[in-house]
């Protein structure tokens, strides 16, 4: 229930008749407090038109005449507020240009075409490349970050979105290649924090004690193993158990609030087992086995990383990361991707600030709104960067 003072218009609703027979009036005694129920409603939506007389002047000096300029926010047909709409229609809520046109026409009474719609796009990226620049320096000096990748299409042809998500801060960036130099175009070349990903090989130029690797892929793939015959079936069974326990163990450290080494007390004996399964495992006649346990016993350290650095609070898993990613997917299958290198950029600065706003709990309309209005009045558009 609001307010009373922020209801706009109140009604009064009057009993007809008592069981007894009786009519009432309304000149009976009332009888405690009314019992009210509030709706919601929506006004006829009007927008505001703005008109920017430009006026000529006759210089008394030279006798010229001088027309007033407009300011770069003035030009557009759309002022900030619908810019920033148009961003959260296109880029939050994923619809297509014209679906976003039918929004402008049929619900705010704005005369609108796609190519309007594509320009109040474009000029929303431009508002947000410098939003996107400094959070993508944020992810990259941040201590603890997950990453990830998926494909993407420019003009039909294969590309990649590579997302790197800290606690408060995201960053998305589009490549045309899923290689090691593409993840340092993400994480920069002096990445100093934890990464958690999937083992994906391009984030193999950091060291593996900076590394977490993702248990629940894990899982999938000691399970593949499973399904094979023989001992390394038994083998791959007995690692999917194992692996579940070390799940497990961390659910209840954070429910049961323990401590670092009751985490570490109790990880051992599991962490001793696993290595021993991987070391037999590459030792085995299987040539796939062999070579998977060989190589994540290349890496075994960066499986153990959220329990030997517990103080930073690292999770064993990636799901962030993919959480952060699956609104992009979502968008490429329903738009199919992009047409255009400018097209990209918006992708990703978009995405970087609606994932951004979604950690820190803040709603994404009211910073493109915001964001808009500062670039409107070429004022600094406000950070995002968690402080």
């Amino acid at each position: 229930m609001v307010a009373p003072e922020r209801v706009d218009r109140r009604v009064e609703h009057l009993p007809e008749a008592c069981e007894c027979g009786h009519c009432f009036d309304g000149s009976e005694e009332r009888v405690g407090d009314p019992v009210c129920h509030q709706q919601y409603e929506l006004p006829v939506i009007v927008p505001l038109i703005f008109e920017h007389a430009r006026v000529r002047l006759c210089c008394p000096a030279c006798g010229g005449a001088t027309l007033a300029s407009l300011s770069p926010g003035d030009r557009s047909g759309f002022g900030p507020r619908i810019d920033a709409h148009i961003a959260m229609l296109a880029g939050v809520f994923r619809l297509s240009r014209e679906q976003v046109r039918q929004v402008l026409v049929e619900i705010f009474a704005i005369p609108a075409s796609k190519g309007s719609v594509d320009s109040a796009i474009m000029r929303m990226s431009r508002v947000l490349a410098d939003p996107w620049s400094e959070l993508r320096h944020a992810v990259q000096q941040a201590q603890v970050v997950h990453a990830d990748e998926t494909s993407w299409r420019l003009k039909g042809a294969t590309q990649w979105l590579w997302v790197a998500a800290s606690s408060l801060a995201a960053c998305f960036r589009i490549d045309a290649h899923r290689s090691r130099q593409a993840a340092k175009e993400l994480l920069g070349e002096e990445f100093a924090g934890f990464l958690v990903s999937d083992r994906y090989a391009a984030y193999h130029f950091l060291d593996v004690l900076q590394q977490q690797l993702c248990w629940c892929h894990a899982v999938r793939q000691f399970q593949e193993i499973a399904e094979r015959p023989g001992v390394t079936g038994q083998r791959g069974r007995r690692l999917v158990v194992l692996a579940k326990q070390v799940l497990g163990a961390h659910r209840e450290f954070l429910a049961e609030n323990h401590d670092a080494a009751w985490l570490t007390e109790t990880l051992t004996p599991l962490r001793t087992e696993i290595h021993d399964i991987l070391t037999a495992s590459s030792n085995g006649r299987h040539v796939r086995s062999a070579n998977f346990a060989a190589g994540l016993l290349e890496e075994y350290d960066a499986l153990w990383t959220f329990c030997d650095v517990p103080d930073l609070h690292i999770e064993p898993t990636n799901n962030a990361a993919e959480r952060a990613v699956r609104h992009a997917v979502l968008a490429r299958r329903i738009q199919g991707g992009t047409q255009s290198q400018a097209g990209n950029r918006w992708i990703e600065r978009i995405q970087t600030v609606r994932e951004t706003c979604r950690l820190q709990h803040r709603p994404v309309l009211a910073y493109l709104i915001a964001a808009a209005a500062a670039a409107h009045q070429s004022q600094p558009v406000p950070s995002l960067v968690p402080i």
